[in-house]
């Protein structure tokens, strides 16, 4: 080849790389153009060093000083928020969350000086007027005609220009759920996202995959619960019924009006705008044995006038302090054998007296009432209930084993003589009639209590003659003693929470208090279109925590019992949400004691059985703690979406959480939270939510927002 041929040659390649200079130069400009379309330009990816797109990569782009020191709280001035590149190629958007912001001070870097002063390590402005350099990991990316953004895989060029988005543009490529429940709006560890103007839903099928909910005392848990409750009930037209296990009395002021703006503002409309006070709720409130012994003592009435009494005294004691009103009225009906007590002023409250019943309740579904019993005192319970459901037609009150079980632990029965030359057993069943007197309910101070003669409600059937069947039973099983304790140390739990099997003497019968219909208060709820609210805080805080344990399993059992029976049927029901406060006092991780250990497992496996059926019936489960270390291991495996608010590192060492976030999560501010779902692309994004909408009293910061 001649020279001349070697130098058309080179004229040949330098044209072509002209060409592609224009070309390369159009497309820049074009993504320059496109950039202002979607947001503030700030800077452009670096062209120093390269630009490497790999599993979780990573890139470099410039900040000039002019746009630095122009916002004081742009996103680049953030860890954790977020801008957009636009790449030159195709114009896509690609979604950048900033992992570390750099600053230098030129000047010093090059070991200049400033002049000689007086002043020892003086200022020098002019060394900070240099480029920051922000580094950030490709997230998400999007094309113009995409429906869904996808992983950020493909090359990105130097010199793309970066962007501070616009906020329907970084919506779209966090691909946020667009319905749901408003849990707050998007943010980072130390502030908001966009001035809060997006919002972060929760989708309702997260809800059935279950939600665990953590964060330290006063860190906002029960704000946001409440808060998530009210924008249900106000923004979506389908949703479940809630059902709240209220230990501290927070969720019976959904209906009280707040009369505290919440803040921030900028949350509150975007967010939560037109969002208010629900129009009341129904109140479950369980009804102690000395509740209503008082009641009677103190004037002679019926029942149905000693549970208005009560409906107004709870209405008096737990709303009067914030609507200033103890003058109300309840109307008292009964619907599927559940009383209902029901005011439609100053709001909606629906109060429901629940009792257990187990006259109607099989061993089986007796269980969950007796966590931790052995199996042995479970088979003798068992035949011996079954035996006499055969005969009868009824389960005997729970306090005809309690008399029987008494007089083999004070060793009466051992003293029985056929020969009459010891105890007989008439005098024996008097002892067991002695033990049991003081379980039912005296109506007067001068009342005769014949437990000898009184049946128990419609049946052909006296608490003595249940009492001498039980004795009889006992005496030909012959268990073990320590099989009679165990069985003892149950039935006497539950005879000692006051709030089983509350036999009133009416007429002269003994008339078993019904036990609630979960059925029929869900359908309630679901026609008034208001939360349920089971309160475990009034008339049952001072008895202990096993009462609530006992309520809280009880109702856990029936309503999946009951959702599981409608399936099988086919017939519809409502989805139900179930929201469990101070969740590791009902479902305990480990214990030292033996019993303790046993009763865990149990309420493990029914815990399993409601969430993993649930998750097909239309059951959720929210539960919220400050103290994950002492909750169950298996509500850890259970929810798939984990909500943490400020919480010390030692309270999350069984949470999966990633790496980049853990070192923020002890430090966030009130009502900042990291949200961790399979429902985001990303898989976690912080959000924060406001003060409390409705009314609210926060016990632990002595802060009221009335």
């Amino acid at each position: 080849m001649d020279k001349k041929e070697n130098v058309g040659l080179n004229e040949e390649i330098l044209n072509n790389a002209e060409d592609q200079v224009k070309k390369i130069e159009k497309l820049l400009s074009k993504a320059y153009e496109e950039a202002e379309k979607n947001g503030k330009l700030i800077g452009r990816i670096s062209r120093y060093g390269e630009v490497r797109v790999e599993e979780n990569s990573e890139v470099d782009f410039i900040i000039d000083p002019s746009t630095y020191y122009s916002e004081n709280d742009a996103p680049f001035h953030k860890v954790g928020d977020y801008l957009v590149a636009i790449d030159p190629k195709d114009m896509r958007l690609v979604l950048i969350r900033i992992k570390s912001i750099i600053r230098k001070d030129e000047l010093a870097a090059i070991g200049l000086e400033p002049p000689i002063s007086q002043i020892v390590n003086s200022i020098e402005p002019r060394g900070l007027i240099t480029n920051t350099i922000v580094k950030g990991e490709l997230v998400l990316e999007i094309n113009k005609n995409d429906k869904n953004p996808r992983p950020a895989t493909k090359s990105i060029e130097p010199q793309s220009p970066v962007i501070d988005p616009d906020p329907e543009v970084l919506a779209r490529l966090l691909d946020l759920p667009q319905e749901g429940i408003t849990i707050g709006a998007l943010s980072t560890p130390s502030g908001l996202v966009k001035n809060g103007q997006i919002p972060v839903k929760l989708p309702l099928h997260t809800v059935y995959h279950h939600i665990l909910i953590l964060g330290t005392t006063g860190s906002g848990k029960t704000t946001l619960l409440k808060n998530m409750i009210a924008s249900m009930y106000n923004q979506l037209e389908k949703h479940p019924i809630s059902i709240i296990i209220d230990s501290n009395q927070d969720f019976v002021q959904l209906p009280i009006s707040n009369n505290i703006k919440p803040i921030p503002e900028e949350i509150l409309n975007s967010c939560y705008k037109n969002v208010k006070e629900l129009d009341g709720i129904i109140s479950v409130v369980p009804i102690s044995f000395d509740l209503i012994q008082q009641k009677f003592e103190k004037e002679r009435e019926g029942i149905n006038e000693v549970l208005i009494d009560i409906a107004k005294k709870y209405f008096n004691e737990t709303f009067s302090p914030f609507i200033q009103n103890n003058k109300v009225d309840f109307n008292l009906i009964v619907r599927d054998n559940t009383i209902i007590l029901k005011t439609d002023y100053p709001f909606k409250l629906i109060f429901v007296p629940y009792v257990i019943n187990t006259l109607e309740t099989s061993t089986d579904n007796l269980s969950p009432l007796l966590p931790g019993i052995t199996l042995l005192a479970k088979d003798l319970l068992k035949k011996m209930r079954e035996n006499f459901k055969r005969k009868h037609k009824v389960y005997p009150p729970i306090q005809a084993i309690y008399g029987a079980l008494s007089v083999f632990m004070d060793k009466s029965i051992y003293k029985l003589n056929k020969n009459n030359y010891g105890l007989k057993l008439d005098d024996i069943l008097e002892q067991a009639l002695e033990y049991i007197n003081p379980y039912i309910v005296s109506i007067s101070r001068d009342f005769n209590l014949d437990l000898h003669n009184m049946k128990i409600g419609n049946y052909n059937l006296t608490l003595f003659d249940a009492v001498e069947e039980y004795i009889e039973s006992l005496q030909r099983a012959r268990p073990h003693e320590e099989t009679i304790k165990a069985l003892y140390r149950r039935i006497s739990s539950l005879i000692e929470s006051q709030i089983v099997d509350i036999i009133i003497p009416q007429n002269n019968k003994l008339i078993p208090l019904n036990e609630p219909n979960w059925e029929t208060i869900v359908n309630i709820a679901n026609e008034e279109n208001i939360p349920i609210v089971l309160d475990l805080k009034w008339n049952l805080d001072l008895i202990g925590l096993d009462p609530l344990r006992l309520v809280t399993y009880r109702t856990l059992d029936k309503l999946i019992s009951w959702k599981q029976k409608s399936w099988t049927q086919r017939n519809e029901t409502p989805n139900i949400m179930v929201v469990i406060d101070e969740a590791h006092q009902f479902f305990q991780n480990e214990s030292k004691v033996k019993e303790d250990v046993d009763a865990i497992r149990q309420v493990s496996a029914m815990i399993s059985k409601i969430a993993r059926l649930g998750r097909a019936r239309g059951v959720g489960l929210i539960f919220s703690t400050h103290s994950p270390a002492d909750l169950n291991d298996i509500i850890l495996q259970l929810t798939n979406t984990k909500i943490i608010l400020r919480t010390d590192k030692s309270q999350i060492e069984r949470i999966s959480i990633p790496k980049e976030v853990n070192e923020y999560l002890s430090r966030l501010q009130d009502r900042t939270m990291l949200v961790e779902s399979y429902a985001f692309r990303m898989g976690y994004l912080f959000a924060q939510t406001t003060t409390p909408l409705t009314a609210h009293y926060d016990i632990s910061a002595n802060i009221s927002y009335y």
